[in-house]
């Protein structure tokens, strides 16, 4: 399994939490890379993303990595009673030659859906 390695965490605007028509479609999510020159847009979508569990179960990242960078709290990530429905995906920018782990989660509320963004992180893979 490869490693990977958290560089940095991208700082993210207000716009953290952004409307979706319905679960399956695909949002289009901007952000600045490391140094701040380039805006860079990922395509967010349930269907090409993954949980975020199966990479700190496949060793490849670790709670205290994602705790370190305020992804969320250790003692909430250690905890085993709770469920964490977070979802992550890859980006890899041709602009500036980064990779990127985008965290997030889908939520439902009556039938109206939302994409909440937890980090932007910019890593390399060893």
């Amino acid at each position: 399994m490869t490693k990977i390695s958290i560089i940095k965490k991208i700082q993210l605007g207000e716009e953290r939490s952004l409307p979706l028509h319905h679960p399956d479609a695909e949002l289009c999510f901007s952000f600045y890379c490391g140094s701040g020159k380039i805006k860079h847009e990922a395509v967010l979508s349930f269907a090409s993303s993954n949980f975020l569990r199966s990479l700190i179960e496949s060793d490849q990242l670790s709670n205290y990595d994602l705790a370190q960078n305020y992804v969320t709290k250790l003692q909430d990530l250690e905890d085993q009673n709770r469920n964490f429905p977070y979802r992550y995906q890859f980006y890899n920018s041709k602009e500036c030659n980064n990779d990127y782990l985008i965290i997030f989660d889908i939520n439902e509320y009556r039938d109206y859906y939302g994409i909440f963004v937890y980090a932007v992180l910019q890593i390399e893979k060893n």
